[in-house]
Parts: structure tokens; C-alpha cells; sequence
């Protein structure tokens, strides 16, 4: 037995078909723009973040020496292993922090995304953050030393190694703890 369909049909169909067809266009677009505007690697790591609890090695934060490297770049040595250690508790993070004559700047590794990345923020007198750039350029490089790229900075006024926090209850984001710190 055949059965005809009439037009209404064949128009819900195609209807249906259609916007699935448009749905899948816009995700193709989708999956193949967001890497041009963020990093592939940064998108992979929001995508799969979270899960296991990181590990804390408290000589991955004593400073043995710090400046600005031949490259131009500012930087800083541990007595343990730059970015070895990942934070261990929710809502907290990491940090290498540089304040240099062109700004302040962080590398850091947060429980939400422990690779380790980096900001130009701001802070107050209590190592509060004021502001933060995510987006301002500047790149993170761990090796036998912690280096902040693209910081276009000549000269560095201090360091501070630190454990920051998010304060559930107004959004601030603080130094719950300074592990060491070092003036120019």
C-alpha cells in the first residue's frame, strides 16, 4: 500500500530538515572559528578541565633568582620546579607574579584550568586583584624558570610567589597566601 503525502507534510519535513541542516552549519562554522580566536590547546583544556585534585611542592614557589633574561623577558627560578605543582582545592590557584615597570603580570594555574597561562592584572595594597586582562598578549613559558612573554617590560620591581582564592561571597579574588616575595 502507498501512502501519498500532501503538501503540509512535505513542507514539516523539509521544515525539520532544514533546521537541522542550518543547526549543523552553524556548529561546522562554530568548531572551525573558535580555534582561530583561541588557542586550540586552551579550548581543549576548558572543554575537559576539573576532575583529579593537583599536587603542591612548596619549593616550586621559594624564589632563588629573578630579573629580566637576555631575551627581554621577565623572569624567575624556584628552588623546586617552575609549574611542577597545580592547585589542590577548589577555588583557588597559583601564581608567579612579576611587577614590572609595564605592569603587573601573573602566571598562573587555577583549579578550574591548571595549565599554566598568563594575565596582566592589577592589584590592591592587600594583593587583591583589582583587574584582569585575559586577553592582553602576554604568554607564560615554564621551563628551569617561570618567564612572562611579550611583557615588552625593561624592568622588574618584584616578584611574589602565592596562592590566590576566590571569596564566594563578593567575587574577590585574593593572596590567601604569600610564599615568598622579592624586591628589585
Amino acid at each position: 500500500m502507498r501512502r501519498t503525502i500532501n503538501h503540509k507534510e512535505l513542507f514539516q519535513c523539509v521544515n525539520r530538515c532544514a533546521v537541522i541542516v542550518i543547526a549543523l552549519f552553524f556548529m561546522y562554522v562554530f568548531l572551525n572559528t573558535i580555534p582561530q580566536l583561541v588557542p586550540a590547546t586552551n579550548v581543549r583544556n576548558i572543554v575537559f578541565a576539573g576532575g583529579s585534585k593537583g599536587h603542591f611542592n612548596e619549593d616550586d614557589f621559594k624564589i632563588k633568582k629573578f630579573g629580566i633574561g637576555t631575551d627581554g623577558n621577565p623572569f624567575l627560578t624556584v628552588e623546586g620546579k617552575a609549574g611542577e605543582s597545580t592547585p589542590q582545592k577548589e577555588d583557588t590557584g597559583l601564581a608567579y607574579v612579576f611587577v614590572t615597570n609595564n605592569g603587573t603580570y601573573a602566571a598562573t594555574s587555577d583549579w578550574m584550568y591548571t595549565k599554566w597561562h598568563a594575565h596582566e592584572l592589577k592589584l590592591d595594597e592587600k594583593n587583591c586583584v583589582k583587574s584582569m586582562n585575559m586577553n592582553s598578549g602576554v604568554g607564560v613559558e615554564m621551563g628551569d624558570d617561570v618567564k612572562i612573554t611579550n611583557a615588552n617590560a625593561t624592568k622588574l620591581k618584584n616578584v611574589m610567589t602565592a596562592e590566590f582564592g576566590i571569596d564566594n561571597k563578593d567575587g574577590s579574588i585574593c593572596a590567601n597566601q604569600v610564599f615568598d616575595s622579592a624586591p628589585k
